[in-house]
């Protein structure tokens, strides 16, 4: 169990000791406060650090340690900050309330999302004191409005090209566990994709999901897919045999296989009318997965290779060749369903914005592509992506109540709000309201008061509100 009270920044050890004397109450919020990269957010992960962190009890072994480490970084704690320590151990809990839009609330950037306000007024410095460690919900907020944006992307491409939207909920698929930094990463990351998807490897995030979010079948899906290390293991002069040895392990259902080892031409232009007969036969289906080159040339094609090339047909055409297509009512192609594709590295969203582009144009229907991202969907973000920022907005000292904002001249996008907030929601709008004089009503909702969880969600829960806010597809088998 982590020790909270080491959940933060040096500089914040201080600041208990720093406000004017006689502050009893600080209000702080969470906003982001850039659209550049994300024009909205998906509010999701402060449940975790709920259970996980605020509603643990506060004890004097926490003190000790919290005493011992500081020491090492500051020298001898000073009795005002020991006593307010103590203090904390005697109540046993954080005395702070927090309220916040729901799980899954999808909404434009720059309102407010979170409010922390101190419940007890000799606990002000409490809420500051916090800000690093619930600050961390930019990652899992970030992740969930990226994730968003791919879903975005392919619904629309389905749309324009696919008489189904089945495939949605496997199209963007997590191939991210390796790629990030940690097990709690993997957890935090591979959970917010999975608000968007089913499609993940991502192990952790789906143990993550059942165990604080209530999450029930369907959480994440996968299927069996080799990987280099067993192609090579058979040899380059036997990969043949390989093909074949999966064929015999998976007689039915889908089966992923990396085809890009040695050579992916040879694979589709030789292995595949070889396998032809047994791949048709099959209840299921078999997934062709290249990984390596220019995707958008590997896909569809390579114009400035010679004519008479597999280069040049690109591995969609390839495989229609091999194993047929149909014309769906939009007039696109679709492969035969005994067989797929899968591109499985560097499909960051502009380039896979261009595959799709570029399929259509060919006329492909989008259902025949699925991607696996990793690194780039967990991983590739920072604070910055959105902006993030927890600000103090109100204050009461010795009675005055102070209206609080920063404005620093040389970088007006960081001018705060100003005193108490309100969160108004109507029909396809939020508005953030300052200078009120309650922070009670509105759309920011009472979560957690004096170490204890006032609203839990279920993932559920969290995906059908995606769905609603955005008029998205739902998630669901079909």
């Amino acid at each position: 169990m982590r020790n909270v009270l080491l959940c933060t920044d040096v500089y914040k050890l201080g600041h208990m000791e720093q406000y004017p004397e006689g502050t009893t109450k600080v209000y702080s919020y969470l906003q982001a406060r850039s659209g550049r990269e994300l024009p909205e957010t998906v509010f999701f992960g402060l449940q975790y650090y709920l259970r996980e962190y605020l509603a643990k009890p506060i004890t004097q072994a926490d003190a000790d340690e919290f005493f011992a480490i500081r020491e090492t970084i500051l020298g001898p704690t000073p009795p005002e900050v020991a006593l307010r320590i103590q203090g904390l151990v005697s109540l046993g809990y954080w005395p702070i309330e927090i309220r916040a839009v729901p799980e899954g609330e999808v909404m434009p950037v720059q309102n407010v999302l979170m409010t922390i306000t101190n419940t007890h007024p000799a606990f002000a410095w409490c809420v500051g004191y916090l800000e690093s460690l619930l600050l961390k919900i930019w990652n899992t907020i970030t992740v969930a409005s990226y994730s968003l944006k791919l879903r975005r992307l392919v619904t629309r491409y389905a749309e324009e090209t696919c008489d189904s939207t089945a495939h949605l909920p496997f199209q963007v698929h997590d191939f991210g566990y390796r790629g990030v930094s940690s097990e709690e990463t993997a957890e935090l990351s591979g959970a917010a994709h999975l608000l968007n998807s089913f499609g993940s490897d991502t192990v952790p995030a789906v143990k993550f999901l059942r165990d604080h979010y209530a999450g029930e079948f369907p959480i994440g899906l996968s299927v069996p897919a080799t990987e280099h290390s067993v192609m090579c293991s058979y040899g380059a002069d036997n990969e043949f045999d390989a093909f074949e040895r999966m064929l015999d392990v998976y007689p039915t259902g889908i089966v992923s296989i990396v085809s890009d080892t040695y050579n992916l031409w040879r694979v589709l232009t030789e292995y595949g009318p070889r396998l032809k007969e047994r791949i048709m036969a099959r209840d299921g289906k078999v997934v062709f997965r290249p990984d390596s080159g220019d995707p958008l040339k590997i896909i569809c094609g390579d114009a400035n290779a010679h004519h008479s090339t597999p280069e040049f047909a690109g591995a969609l055409k390839l495989l229609g060749e091999v194993f047929g297509t149909t014309r769906n009512s939009k007039g696109y192609s679709v492969l035969d369903p005994h067989v797929g594709l899968i591109y499985g590295d560097g499909f960051f969203f502009e380039r896979f914005g261009s595959v799709l582009e570029t399929m259509r144009a060919y006329g492909w229907a989008s259902s025949n592509l699925v991607v696996g991202i990793g690194g780039l969907l967990l991983q590739a973000h920072s604070r910055d992506e959105l902006g993030f920022a927890i600000k103090a907005t109100y204050a009461e000292v010795n009675g005055e109540h102070r209206e609080l904002f920063k404005d620093p001249i040389t970088d007006p996008k960081k001018r705060s709000h100003k005193g108490l907030l309100r969160l108004i929601k109507s029909p396809g709008n939020y508005l953030t309201i300052d200078q009120q004089s309650s922070a009670e009503g509105g759309y920011l909702l009472p979560v957690f008061r004096d170490g204890e969880i006032l609203v839990t969600y279920s993932l559920s829960e969290i995906r059908d509100r995606i769905s609603g806010i955005t008029g998205l597809p739902k998630l669901e088998l079909t």
